[in-house]
């Protein structure tokens, strides 16, 4: 095992033979695994390679018993005192591994002489999986040292006839030639015939079973990327307590929450009708982690080792549950801690939901109202995953195809446009590389769920403009409009959002405005950077949903002269004393640098001036707006239009300024209660500085009415009627700030 220089995130699993060397290097990063292996039949050339590039030629079939032990580990799995993370453990099993002739002969070993090149076939495979089950289970398989007690040369005498009959002769085999009581998993190599069986699932360690393993590949060539992921680390899962977690069939198991084929190492990718890749990627889904550590924390044949001193767990902040829009990309973040410095953390958000639709009804669907829509992917040291994944955003569809060499029926992403509830699970690995010297150390893992809620009651949530390639200069200033959809209220409530901005396409963005009411549009200034591959992105305020525009947008050098700064607006209270001011900002464009002249052109409330400071303006520098006797303004917003003027040059910018509601006057002189006899006058007066209004209530005061032509500071019944005994009256006044 090896960890990276230049790259930390890195990981290696290296074995070595008299047939050369082999290597499996995790990135961690959420880009593909890279292998080495020999590539020419001397063993002189070697070929490497990324795990997404090889694609399978014949089809191959597992066919291990999904529900023997598989309700057992399922209700191991909901009890209440399982932990989100692993136990601070190392487990070692001991492995016996037998083979075939046809796998030997395939290695060049035709006689027990030979058998240092079985023993180099059996350290490749077993050092690849070994790399997968230390990261995600805490676990090291060792091979027995009389293992080739059960490896054979020649075809006509070794004691495995058809693939149908292997699991029981296996069994056999080892219980005779190994004894139960020296290995803890047994298991068998073929070279052709392209099947699997891991006789049980979960039965490690059980006598009579535990060595019923068998695995043999489809193509012929029983060693490299195909054979060791998607077929042994596949069969030998299962003989660890993992069931399928494809959902293209239901197993009933309750861990098929993968789309279509599935594409971790317990799914089927490469060998269905719903293929979303030609093969796995080598992680476990979190639910067949969890199966896993359930059931060899069960189990006592492990050699179990306290690594808490060496290699901490990770610590997994909760994520809160939230409510989003339909049709809407969005995004789940999430935050872990390690003790350990050394360890490079990396997230994996996997949807935790089971199927409840197969075949092609499993794939990512818009309107599927249950089970897996979204993929897993590799791991990454980026906490956040965008939903769907950014190069489906960028084009603005909600549904990412399949892998290439996929079945094109098998979508691998869908924003939903339904309601529906998405649960997720956040898996943190700490990719402690596996050491079996002091210090002693495994890989852990840890966990947290939470729920994401699509609501049809709101959204779609889209930026609307900008969806096509346009091209604006620097420093100008366009319109920026999205559908806000009823995404003000419940249950997103989503009153303001920020906008940024991407040179990148999207790969990173800075804020243009930081917060600005959700109401669907807003003036940007377009950045100096020039660019012919810059995106906008509109994102909820305290929610997770967000979109980008669907086209680049070409950025050009802006003509010589200058351009004003899109200023946030102003608040004061209604009647205030503080001045009213707002900064405005001036940018320099091809070094102009003739003072700007300013002037407040259209907008100024009656009553006000504007003025400036400094005016004129050297372009780059900023000058403030004020509003002179704005105290004397009724509460509203007041947009004012700045120009400035610079040579040949002139420009625009509106400014505002928001006056909030303040007190009513002051009523000094209160109405009082009349009492007269029947035809007689009842006066009510009151006392105060404003407009009034005088208002009757015929029902006790549960509702009031505007009485028509009251609207003086005294208001008379003339010739009171019993019909108006007991009505109630009172006046409403209003001045400048409010009633």
């Amino acid at each position: 095992s090896g960890k990276g220089i230049s790259d930390r995130t890195a990981t290696l699993k290296l074995s070595y033979s008299p047939k050369g060397i082999q290597t499996m290097l995790f990135r961690n990063n959420g880009k593909p695994n890279e292998f080495i292996e020999t590539y020419s039949a001397d063993g002189n050339t070697y070929a490497v390679f990324k795990s997404n590039r090889k694609i399978g030629q014949l089809p191959w079939t597992c066919s291990t018993p999904e529900a023997d032990m598989a309700n057992e580990i399922t209700a191991k799995v909901v009890s209440s005192n399982f932990t989100s993370s692993s136990d601070g453990k190392l487990r070692t099993m001991r492995l016996a591994q037998s083979c075939n002739a046809e796998y030997s002969n395939w290695f060049g070993a035709f006689s027990a002489a030979d058998v240092a090149l079985v023993l180099a076939g059996f350290n490749a495979t077993l050092t690849r999986c070994n790399g997968v089950y230390e990261k995600d289970f805490a676990l090291h398989l060792n091979l027995i040292p009389n293992t080739d007690l059960v490896i054979y040369y020649n075809p006509s005498t070794d004691p495995y006839t058809t693939m149908g009959n292997w699991n029981n002769q296996l069994q056999a085999a080892l219980t005779a030639n190994i004894g139960e009581a020296n290995y803890d998993i047994g298991h068998m190599f073929g070279a052709s015939g392209g099947g699997g069986n891991a006789g049980c699932i979960g039965c490690v360690c059980v006598n009579g079973q535990k060595g019923r393993g068998i695995t043999s590949p489809a193509d012929g060539i029983p060693q490299g990327d195909n054979f060791d992921i998607d077929y042994v680390a596949h069969e030998v899962g299962h003989q660890l307590g993992a069931n399928h977690t494809f959902s293209m069939s239901n197993e009933g198991t309750g861990v098929n929450k993968e789309v279509g084929s599935g594409i971790t190492v317990m799914g089927y990718a490469g060998i269905t009708g719903q293929d979303v890749a030609p093969h796995s990627i080598d992680i476990f889904h979190q639910a067949s982690i969890q199966q896993v550590q359930v059931n060899l924390a069960g189990k006592a044949c492990p050699i179990v080792t306290d690594i808490t001193a060496a290699n901490a767990t990770p610590v997994v902040a909760p994520v809160s549950n939230i409510t989003i829009p339909i049709s809407t990309p969005f995004a789940l973040t999430g935050s872990a801690t390690d003790a350990n410095a050394g360890d490079v953390l990396t997230y994996c958000w996997e949807q935790n939901d089971n199927s409840t639709t197969t075949g092609n009804a499993s794939v990512a669907s818009p309107t599927k109202l249950t089970g897996p829509n979204w993929l897993s992917f590799l791991p990454t040291t980026n906490s956040t995953r965008l939903f769907p994944r950014l190069s489906t955003i960028l084009t603005g569809a909600s549904i990412t195809p399949c892998f290439p060499g996929g079945d094109p029926i098998a979508n691998i992403e869908a924003l939903s446009s339904v309601s529906r509830t998405l649960n997720f699970r956040l898996t943190v690995r700490d990719n402690s590389a596996y050491s079996s010297t002091a210090p002693i150390k495994v890989g852990q893992t840890a966990y947290t769920d939470m729920v994401v809620t699509v609501s049809n009651t709101v959204g779609p949530f889209l930026i609307t403009t900008q969806n096509a390639a346009v091209s604006y200069a620097a420093g100008s200033t366009q319109t920026l409009s999205w559908s806000v959809n009823g995404t003000t209220g419940a249950p997103t409530n989503t009153a303001d959002v920020k906008i940024s901005w991407s040179t990148d396409q999207g790969q990173t963005f800075t804020t243009l405005i930081a917060s600005t009411p959700n109401d669907g549009t807003e003036n940007i200034v377009i950045p100096s950077v020039v660019t012919s591959q810059a995106r906008v992105k509109v994102e909820a305020i305290g929610n997770v949903y967000f979109d980008i525009n669907n086209a680049n947008i070409t950025v050009t050098a802006p003509p010589t002269g200058f351009s004003f700064t899109a200023p946030g607006p102003t608040s004061i209270t209604c009647a205030a004393a503080t001045p009213a001011t707002v900064t405005l900002g001036t940018v320099s464009n091809g070094g102009f640098n003739t003072p700007i002249n300013l002037t407040a052109t259209n907008g100024v409330p009656a009553g006000t001036t504007v003025s400036f400071t400094p005016t004129p303006v050297i372009p780059g520098n900023s000058t403030v707006v004020t509003l002179n006797n704005a105290n004397t303004l009724s509460p509203g917003t007041y947009d004012i239009t700045v120009t400035g003027v610079a040579g040949a040059n002139n420009q625009t910018q509106i400014v505002s300024f928001i006056v909030l509601p303040g007190s009513g006057p002051a009523i000094t002189g209160q109405p009082i209660d009349q009492t007269v006899c029947s035809g007689s006058n009842a006066i009510f007066s009151a006392t105060s500085s404003g407009t009034y209004q005088w208002q009757v209530s015929t029902n006790g005061g549960t509702t009031w009415s505007n009485i028509g032509g009251a609207t003086s500071s005294s208001y008379t019944v003339n010739g009171a009627t019993m019909a108006e005994n007991n009505n109630e009256y009172q006046v409403i006044v209003t001045g400048q700030c409010g009633s």
